[in-house]
């Protein structure tokens, strides 16, 4: 089986960032800011999950909130750790937070990412 990408399909720019070094923060904790992946923009596609369509990319996976899917070129940076950050044709601004990641077929081609958006 080939894994091909879509180019055009991947009408969305996501931004990536993860978590930094935790610095102290003179209370004897720490804090953490994120920080961009490199690289820090990924063109992908969004799509709402269905528990369908979860499953055909995450197995064993029951949807019950607000999830998408995303899926775009291969991103060895983006992790369980990852946010991502992006504004979509109404120029609403959305922030999630990645449940799962797939790196199709093991192939190094292209992503597919299941998040959660977050709600303030």
């Amino acid at each position: 089986m080939t894994v091909t990408n879509s180019i055009g399909e991947y009408r969305q720019v996501a931004t990536l960032s993860g978590p930094g070094t935790p610095v102290p923060d003179g209370d004897g904790g720490y804090t953490q800011t994120d920080v961009p992946l490199s690289p820090a923009t990924w063109r992908c596609a969004i799509e709402k999950a269905t528990v369908r369509s979860a499953e055909r990319h995450f197995a064993s996976t029951v949807i019950a909130h607000g999830s998408y899917i995303m899926t775009g070129r291969f991103h060895s940076g983006i992790t369980t750790k990852t946010k991502v950050v992006w504004v979509d044709r109404a120029n609403v601004t959305h922030t999630a937070s990645v449940l799962d990641v797939n790196d199709e077929e093991g192939a190094g081609v292209k992503t597919v990412a299941l998040v959660v958006e977050v709600v303030p």
